[in-house]
């Protein structure tokens, strides 16, 4: 059993509202955008304000206002911890 704990997250810092602004924009999700809301959703440090938008971006997605960007066909570079962490 690995010691998770031991290992944070943490999001650069601006990265929520970057994905924002991006969806509402673009009126889409990408790839990209959707490994950082990953990132972001797992952070146990997220504000109540950027918890509330975080919310209100995943409400426009099931009510249709923001589109998620279907993956390429090949595979998308993985993410590691250290593009995540900042490190």
């Amino acid at each position: 059993m690995s010691n998770r704990s031991a290992k944070s997250t943490m999001l650069i810092p601006g990265a929520i509202g970057e994905i924002l602004v991006s969806a509402r924009t673009t009126g889409k999700l990408t790839v990209l955008d959707r490994y950082g809301l990953k990132a972001a959703i797992l952070d146990e440090s997220l504000s109540e304000e950027e918890q509330r938008s975080i919310d209100r971006l995943l409400r426009a997605v099931v009510k249709g206002r923001i589109a998620i960007d279907p993956p390429a066909k090949t595979q998308p570079p993985r993410v590691t911890e250290e593009l995540v962490s900042g490190v």
